[in-house]
């Protein structure tokens, strides 16, 4: 998925406002706030770098997994005391129980499609302890995708310069992202082109798929920044 944008992910991001350290604040918050289990383990599925899993370190005990290895090889130099597993959301097998599972930055998306959603949430309640809590932080819903839309992104550092321009086109329910990067370096200028597919899911497909894996669900519909977030708690 991510090919040679995998090392200036967090460049890109952070130019873009992302505040990482506010979104784990709140994510370590409102974990503190449902988890009833006692213990200190979390699992951040889709955990792209491992900033959200470096910065809630300093509270839990993480485990980082994600289905990309190019995102994984960055996430395991820039954190090296974090495990990071590779593995899909929908079946991963980690034979470990967490306290809490987050799934943040929309990346429940990569799914695609329904079935893919429940096989996600429901693999991910197979590895949450009784009492547990889980987050996942949604993509766009099909009402709220803008097809057509046409977005640049900058990175202006003194060593590093690099524009991405997004266009986003939809097939049914999947929304189609195709980035075209120009990264510019010491060593020159390279060009990358990446396209990245994810589900839209409505409100009622997120619900649905918390209570068919029996887990009780508060919608948030501001959540971390704006995305809005799933609060499910394990009986």
């Amino acid at each position: 998925m991510f090919s040679k944008s995998a090392n200036y992910y967090d460049e890109i991001y952070t130019s873009m406002g992302k505040n990482y350290p506010k979104e784990a604040n709140k994510t370590h918050k409102l974990i503190q706030k449902y988890v009833k289990s006692g213990g200190k383990s979390l699992l951040d599925v889709g955990c792209g770098t491992g900033h959200h899993a470096s910065l809630l370190s300093k509270h839990y005990q993480i485990v980082g997994l994600d289905l990309d290895p190019n995102i994984l090889s960055v996430a395991r130099k820039k954190y090296p005391k974090i495990r990071f597993q590779q593995g899909s959301m929908k079946d991963f097998k980690l034979n470990k129980k967490f306290d809490a599972i987050v799934c943040l930055f929309s990346s429940i998306g990569y799914v695609k499609t329904k079935s893919g959603l429940n096989k996600a949430v429901q693999t991910m309640t197979q590895h949450l302890r009784s009492g547990g809590v889980m987050l996942i932080e949604p993509w766009f819903s099909p009402d709220e995708w803008h097809n057509g839309r046409v977005f640049t992104v900058h990175v202006d550092k003194p060593d590093l310069k690099i524009t991405r321009m997004s266009h986003g086109s939809r097939k049914g329910n999947i929304s189609i992202l195709e980035f075209q990067y120009l990264i510019g370096t010491s060593k020159g200028i390279q060009y990358s082109v990446e396209k990245h597919q994810l589900g839209l899911f409505s409100k009622k497909d997120y619900l649905e798929a918390f209570h068919k894996a029996g887990l009780k669900v508060i919608h948030d519909p501001k959540g971390l920044d704006g995305r809005g977030l799933y609060i499910g708690t394990k009986p």
